[in-house]
């Protein structure tokens, strides 16, 4: 096997990198460090030093009374792939599909060679062939990889994996979901996310995120959206978001030069720029000076039963934790993990590139949970991806650019369980994999658009009304067609 590895996976398994399977534009957006094409952001970041907040939209009022919850946002750059991270193996085309495929296991299936088969509690299974039960058995039976139940790294407090988040109603799995935009290209798929701009004129200016941070209330924070990047950049949903910051790691955020003499210099910048800059560089410089300050306070010590990996999403996502744990009052939080572009060698079995790939994010999710249960109840945490991947496999056992994926919700206000046509019905669940039934015979439509979640998420658990969402965060009156963005119960709202 060769022995590179993906940058960002646990370190455990050599696996091919996400250079070697992934298409020429994964590796040329890779190799510009995902640079958003955007003339306004691109000067932006050009500007100023990248341990600079971006330009910020216009202030709100603070906030009084209930919080909103703190909105974590990971995103899986590349578009990972839905049927072998959650596979319908109840949808009988999966294993009966009309390709003669010459396999034992799958004769006529979809992929014959990557396919995980269908739960059997009294197959021991060591490879993990097969996916385990995930809900009820029925008409739409989802089942979920074994990585996400895989404990390798987990310690023995409870709540360890993904699949025992799960089973505590904690996680809600959002099948056929993602944005309703058909291109399959990362690059656009990944701009119509974050600008939230599907099918209607693209304006590169802001990105959601840093539209929800302009209408929400402000916690007078210094630093209210915190971007834990593979690349050091802000991402497109943030930008020109207010008091946001792009950085791995705490300790990264510190004035550049001799420590023994930063304080002395920082004194000396600060009086400078107060004194003689315009805005609004004056304001983004003098608050980088207290974002600095802030964080010299807060210790990267997580609780002793949460097991993040060393990968650098378990950096992430435990010096995220940290920020909470450390009383900084921040707002949105972003996390990215990147290398899902498997054209070539999916591997979703045990020590696979993909089975590890889910087991490190369910290991450092799970831990991430642990990290933050004293704040649980404040935090509303959603994973997703681009788009998918193709139903069927191609030749180099792997799979090309879909379009439906997989959403997962975490967070002590989730109402945890799969939705999928079984819970939703109609024109708002599970298409099926009936080639007549997806988009261009290959790829599962999306039936679940990802505002739909964010805008129940916004209005539930961020205090937001349906008028200030479509008027100022999701607008949709110029997109063709109408989306289709019903309520689905992911979340309540309770205190």
């Amino acid at each position: 096997m060769d022995e590179k590895r993906d940058p960002e996976n646990s370190g455990r398994h050599a696996e091919p990198s996400e250079f070697e399977t992934a298409c020429d534009e994964y590796r040329e957006m890779s190799r510009r460090a995902f640079l958003n094409k955007s003339t306004s952001a691109a000067a932006g970041l050009v500007a100023v030093p990248a341990w600079l907040p971006g330009i910020a939209l216009a202030g709100n009022t603070p906030c009084t009374g209930k919080q909103p919850d703190i909105l974590v946002t990971c995103f899986w750059r590349g578009g990972p792939d839905m049927l072998a991270y959650t596979p319908p193996y109840e949808d009988p085309w999966l294993y009966m599909a009309p390709y003669n495929s010459g396999s034992e296991v799958f004769p006529n299936g979809l992929r014959p060679n990557i396919g995980l088969l269908p739960p059997d509690p009294k197959d021991k299974d060591p490879q993990a062939l097969r996916c385990a039960e995930l809900g009820a058995a029925g008409v739409d039976a989802f089942g979920i990889n074994k990585a996400f139940l895989d404990t390798e790294f987990g310690g023995s407090g409870g709540y360890n994996t993904i699949h025992e988040l799960f089973l505590a109603n904690e996680v809600a799995v959002i099948v056929a979901a993602g944005s309703p935009d058909t291109n399959r290209s990362h690059f656009s798929a990944e701009a119509f996310i974050e600008f939230g701009t599907p099918n209607q004129p693209r304006d590169e200016v802001t990105g959601w995120l840093a539209r929800y941070l302009s209408v929400v209330c402000d916690t007078q924070s210094p630093l209210r959206g915190a971007a834990f990047s593979a690349n050091r950049l802000i991402p497109k949903m943030l930008t020109f978001a207010d008091k946001t910051l792009a950085f791995q790691a705490l300790d990264e955020v510190v004035l550049p030069g001799n420590a023994l003499t930063s304080k002395a210099r920082a004194a000396i910048l600060q009086a400078r720029y107060s004194a003689q800059t315009e805005e609004p560089l004056k304001g983004s410089v003098l608050n980088a000076f207290e974002i600095i300050a802030l964080l010299e306070n807060v210790q990267v010590k997580p609780d002793p039963l949460a097991k993040y990996t060393t990968s650098d999403f378990g950096r992430r996502l435990m010096n995220a934790a940290a920020l909470i744990r450390g009383g900084v009052d921040v707002q949105v939080v972003y996390a990215d993990r990147t290398g899902w572009d498997n054209h070539a060698q999916l591997q979703p079995f045990k020590d696979g590139n993909y089975y590890d790939r889910l087991k490190d994010i369910s290991q450092n999710l799970a831990a991430f949970r642990i990290d933050l249960r004293d704040y649980w109840d404040r935090i509303t945490l959603v994973c997703q991806g681009e788009f998918g991947r193709q139903i069927n496999e191609n030749a180099d056992l792997g799979t090309d650019h879909g379009n439906g994926g997989v959403m997962m919700v975490m967070g002590g206000n989730v109402n945890g369980g799969v939705y999928s046509k079984k819970t939703l019905g109609g024109v708002d669940g599970w298409p099926g994999l009936d080639p007549a039934l997806t988009i261009d015979a290959d790829a599962v439509r999306t039936t679940i658009d990802y505002r739909a979640i964010y805008r129940e998420i916004l209005q539930k658990r961020m205090g937001l009304s349906q008028s200030v969402i479509d008027g100022q965060i999701f607008n949709t009156l110029e997109e063709q067609p109408q989306p289709v963005l019903g309520e689905l119960g992911v979340v309540n709202a309770g205190a």
